[in-house]
Order: C-alpha cells, then sequence, then structure tokens
C-alpha cells in the first residue's frame, strides 16, 4: 500500500510539475545513432540532474531533455541516470524524478544509481533517506533492493551498479561484501560473451573500502576483469563539461565522465554548458561513446569535431 501511495502522488506532482515547466526548451529534432541496421544496443545515459523542490529551472532542464532524448529514431534499449537524480533525497524532490520519469519514458526500461545527494549528501539520517531511495526504485521500477548496489540485464547485457555505503560525499565507500559480490557478478557477466557496463556515481579512483584491512582495490578489479573481456565504467558526480578527457582509461578499461545534466549561473539562470548526456551504441566489433546536448538538441563538438570515442572489442559479440 506504501508503494502504491508513492506512486500515485509523485505521478501527480510530476504532472503538475510538467504542465509548468517541461516545454520551454526542447529541441524536437531527431537524431540517430550512427548506424541503425548494425546498433545491437543503444543507451541513454544521464548524470546529475540534481530536481530541486524549489528551482524550477533545473526542472525544466530536466523535463526539456527527457522530451529531446525521446526523438531518437532508433529508440534506447536503456535509459541510466548516473546518481544525484535528487538534490538532498527528500521526498517531494524524489517525487518530482520519479514521476517524471515514469510519465515521460512510460514503460523504457530505465537503470537508476543512488548518489551522494540521492542519500542525503553528508546530512540527515542515512539509513533513512537510503530506505527512502529503495522504495521509490521499486514503486516505480519494479527494483527491490535491500543493498545500494545491484545488477540488471538488458538484452543480455549486464549492468553492475556500485554504491556508497556510508553517509559521505567525496568517496564511494565500498564493503568487503560489495567487493566480493562484484567479483561475483564479474564472473557471472562473462559467461555472457557480451560487453559488461559497471555503473557507479563516483569514478574508480574515488572509491575506498569501508575496511581499513581489506585487501580488494577497485581498480584493480575491474582491470584484471577487463584483460580478458570486454567492460567499461560510466560515471558523474565530477560535474566536468564536456572535453577530450571525458573519455578516459583506468590500467586498461575504459570509463567515461559524464556532464550534470542541470547547470545554472549564480542566479539560477541555465547556464549554457547545462543538457549535455550520451548515447552509448553498441555493435558488434565497437562500442562508440557519444555526448550530446539534450536540452538544446545538438551534438557535443571539441575543437568543430564531434566529441565521441569508440572502443573496440576484444571479443566481437556473435551475429545472432
Amino acid at each position: 500500500m506504501k508503494l502504491v501511495f508513492l506512486r500515485g502522488t509523485s505521478l501527480i506532482v510530476a504532472m503538475f510539475m510538467l504542465t509548468l515547466f517541461a516545454y520551454g526548451g526542447a529541441n524536437k529534432e531527431p537524431f540517430d545513432v550512427k548506424e541503425p541496421d548494425e546498433c545491437v544496443l543503444d543507451l541513454t545515459v544521464f548524470s546529475d540532474v540534481h530536481v530541486e523542490g524549489n528551482n524550477p529551472s533545473r526542472y525544466k532542464i530536466f523535463a526539456s531533455s527527457l522530451i529531446n532524448s525521446m526523438q531518437n529514431k532508433s529508440g534506447s534499449d536503456a535509459y541510466i541516470f548516473l546518481g544525484d537524480s535528487t538534490m538532498n533525497g527528500q521526498n517531494i524532490e524524489n517525487m518530482m524524478f520519479h514521476g517524471a520519469v515514469k510519465l515521460m519514458l512510460k514503460d523504457q526500461k530505465v537503470i537508476t544509481i543512488p548518489g551522494n545527494h540521492d542519500f542525503g549528501n553528508g546530512e540527515g539520517n542515512f539509513k533513512k533517506i537510503q530506505q527512502r531511495w529503495y522504495d521509490y526504485t521499486e514503486a516505480f521500477f519494479g527494483t527491490k533492493l535491500t543493498t545500494p548496489y545491484y545488477y540488471d540485464t538488458v538484452n543480455g547485457f549486464y549492468f553492475i551498479v556500485l554504491a556508497n555505503e556510508e553517509q559521505n560525499i567525496d568517496s564511494m565507500f565500498m564493503s568487503d561484501d560489495q567487493y566480493a559480490w562484484l567479483e561475483l557478478m564479474l564472473e557471472d557477466a562473462a559467461h555472457s560473451g557480451l560487453p559488461v557496463f559497471v555503473l557507479a556515481h563516483y569514478p574508480p579512483g574515488m572509491s575506498k573500502p569501508i575496511n581499513p584491512d581489506s585487501q580488494y582495490n577497485l581498480i584493480r578489479i575491474l582491470a584484471d576483469y577487463n584483460r580478458e573481456h570486454d567492460l567499461f565504467y560510466l560515471c558523474g558526480h565530477l560535474h566536468r563539461e564536456p572535453q577530450a578527457s571525458s573519455f578516459h582509461t583506468w590500467n586498461g578499461f575504459p570509463d567515461t565522465y559524464l556532464p550534470a545534466l542541470t547547470m545554472q549561473t549564480e542566479n539560477r539562470e541555465i547556464y549554457e554548458q547545462s543538457g549535455f548526456g550520451e548515447l552509448v551504441e553498441v555493435y558488434s566489433d565497437r562500442v562508440v561513446f557519444r555526448m550530446r546536448n539534450f536540452y538544446y538538441g545538438e551534438w557535443a563538438l571539441l575543437d568543430g569535431s564531434p566529441l565521441e570515442a569508440t572502443h573496440y572489442l576484444k571479443n566481437p559479440i556473435p551475429a545472432a
């Protein structure tokens, strides 16, 4: 009954907010993946939405970007939100975020990752705010959580979600249980023969073990796996504007730093670097990452050329 109430109330709140703010900035020009006939998997990725109850500009950017993202002529196999979807993890912010995603994306596959802001950003009752995130995740996406880390699959591809287990702002504290679980998940993912996507709010270098005597190291685990398999790490948190270093490599495994979707000036006006997200296109022999401004409806450019990166697979995907 609790989840039904959350869902119903959230949809009402989101519908009201969308009526006020959703349709101001979206450019509805269609776009597409590079090679529609050959694309095996197509992902739309956002980070750091920062929905805030008293900040309509952020909501406008968020809602308008969702509208524009749906102009993808090939559609999207999944939408991924890499954390800090809310500003402080408040009920009203969760209602506004989850309700809008459900109303606008309808039955699209959605994977959400909790960030430091979703868990209170260093303040409040961590366990209570964490449980609130669990409740909304189950109410809207049917994923019942008992830990902030979990996995999902889309068309046979593994998506492994890592998350902070302590109240913290600038580090992802992971328990030995989470590290051990990650190793088991990677073993399972390897059997698929497909690229695996590891999703977190924090960059891999910001991960720390809760146990001071722990022998686990996230970068080493991912790098070891990537020597024989194909692994891609997607994260946000840094609010880094699109640039060449948005595409990075740690000890061999590639990772992508997503910009913050909603950026503002000191006067709470919409900053010109707002609206950026990413398209991830998986082909039989490669994975292509393409930065796009979904608010203005434009591909990101660097020195006049598209801002994108291509990684060729060590293990090509067999034809269906």
